[in-house]
């Protein structure tokens, strides 16, 4: 009796499988395991995050620790930017996840052919301010709005497609049921989201006036339970009301990041922060209430060479200026659209894409695909 294909291709794979594990294949195998490393890591991170945010009570907590040659290490002291991610060409397009999100989101698999674009991994405001510069197999930029699109092409001489805010792609890490019951177990809440350093500049301000401040707007706005998030590099944070709730979505290169961000959005009605970064679209992108936390801010970027430290001055200037409008219209009572307005040219709420989109984007770009010479 012949067998039918499919069984038949089934039957290949199972030995193709046990031979890669048999290291039977020589440097083939050792390819092979390179992606085996890649898919324990995404395991090993959701686990973390699952636990964290299955803890009960409630404290979603994400460890800062980082996968690394098939054990969790420590994040101290690490080189800046590092992550130990291998899935793609450009290693920033790991962070936050951003890489298996548009991957999962187009129905692609998400340890495969890499991108042949740069990933925006973040908000600039600023003209100038840059991420990464093109590399020799780069296609194009994918960002958040239409702005910075524009920018990059008019820079770069590449394509640059706007595809919305990154919490779009988002999944909760909790299922529905899971958070509706916590929505109902926390009442009105309000995560709180605050400046914080990076690898190369640091930023200061008085904690304590924040609690102050956060404190008031709870109690005024009528929120029963309060969120803290907590960045990854932050030190704990000693003397928070031992009722609120202490979050930390973990190192950067955890790939279900942005996946632990909009849970806590998903379990919030309100959020507060004193700082122009991205968390301010997510929250209008989700209709969270936003609320401005007057604290300021002091950035220190004598870390940074002459050329990149003034390049981030006149990016924390124009975050000034934008957090003053901001601040402005939150305060006068103007609308929600009014705020959406503002924000739209550096989040692009309009410009999410769905899974035929993005799938026709990978194809056309897709790398090594070469049209072929004339004869």
């Amino acid at each position: 009796m012949i067998e039918p294909a499919g069984g038949m291709r089934k039957a290949l794979r199972l030995l193709l499988r046990d031979w890669v594990r048999a290291g039977r294949l020589g440097p083939l195998g050792a390819v092979a395991r390179l992606d085996r490393d890649q898919w324990m890591a995404l395991a090993a991170y959701r686990g973390l995050v699952h636990q964290a945010f299955s803890a009960r009570p409630f404290a979603p907590e994400v460890s800062a620790d980082l996968w690394d040659q098939g054990v969790f290490q420590s994040s101290t002291g690490r080189k800046n930017f590092f992550s130990p991610a291998r899935r793609e060409l450009e290693n920033s397009s790991h962070h936050y996840g951003h890489d298996v999100q548009l991957k999962r989101q187009a129905g692609l698999p998400l340890i495969g052919r890499p991108m042949p674009f740069l990933l925006e991994h973040g908000l600039k405001v600023a003209q100038g301010s840059t991420f990464e510069s093109p590399k020799p197999w780069t296609k194009g930029y994918l960002c958040m709005g239409p702005l910075r699109a524009r920018w990059l092409s008019e820079r770069f001489g590449l394509p640059a497609m706007a595809i919305g805010p990154w919490i779009a792609y988002a999944r909760p890490v909790l299922d529905a049921e899971a958070i509706a019951g916590l929505r109902h177990e926390l009442g009105p809440t309000l995560l709180v989201v605050l400046a914080h350093s990076w690898d190369q500049v640091e930023r200061r301000m008085d904690h304590q006036r924040c609690v102050e401040a956060v404190r008031a707007r709870a109690e005024a706005s009528g929120y029963r339970s309060v969120i803290w998030l907590r960045h990854w590099k932050d030190p704990q944070l000693h003397g928070l009301p031992p009722h609120w709730i202490v979050a930390c979505n973990g190192h950067r290169s955890n790939p279900w990041f942005l996946d632990a961000l909009r849970t806590l959005l998903e379990l919030s009605d309100g959020l507060a922060s004193n700082a122009f970064g991205t968390h301010l679209g997510y929250g209008v992108a989700l209709g969270r209430r936003l609320h401005w936390i007057d604290v300021e801010v002091e950035q220190d970027v004598t870390t940074l060479t002459d050329a990149k430290g003034e390049e981030e001055v006149r990016e924390w200037q124009e975050r000034q200026r934008l957090s003053a409008e901001l601040r402005e219209r939150l305060r006068s009572g103007e609308s929600t659209t009014a705020v959406r307005t503002l924000l739209d040219p550096y989040w692009g709420f309009a410009s999410v894409q769905g899974q035929a989109s993005l799938r026709d984007l990978w194809r056309k770009h897709a790398m090594g695909r070469q049209p072929r010479p004339r004869r």
